[in-house]
């Protein structure tokens, strides 16, 4: 039987995402999707983009708004300022689609952000992470 790491979120962005770039050059976004639960309750999911989509998050979200993020879940460790390991998990972002229009939208021409490039290899990319 084939494995499959697929998810699809909806929910709203929690804060701007916040962009960097890693020692590497590349763009990365990060940010925090709360997503209700159907029953009462709300999660909390951090996601990482990077590349073209990262650009998106950086330049056309804000947060309160809502997003659909189709990707997958990773599961990464790394050492904190006290030498501690630490484990993070969050979705990785294949696609960003911005399910309303947010204000600065409204007043300026519509902009395409759905993407649908994966990475080639993400693989070394969690531990060039600047934050």
């Amino acid at each position: 039987m084939a494995n499959l790491n697929r998810i699809i979120l909806v929910g709203r962005l929690t804060a701007d995402p916040e962009a960097r770039s890693t020692m590497e050059g590349l763009l990365m976004a990060k940010f925090s999707l709360a997503v209700n639960r159907p029953f009462g309750g709300t999660d909390f999911i951090d996601i990482v983009a990077w590349r073209k989509e990262a650009e998106i998050c950086r330049d056309y979200l804000k947060k309160g708004q809502m997003i659909l993020v189709e990707g997958r879940i990773q599961v990464r460790s790394f050492e904190d300022q006290a030498g501690q390991r630490r484990w993070a998990t969050e979705v990785v972002a294949r696609s960003i689609q911005m399910m309303e229009k947010s204000q600065s939208q409204a007043e300026h021409q519509p902009v395409q952000v759905a993407t649908n490039n994966e990475p080639e290899d993400d693989l070394g990319l969690a531990e060039d992470l600047p934050f």
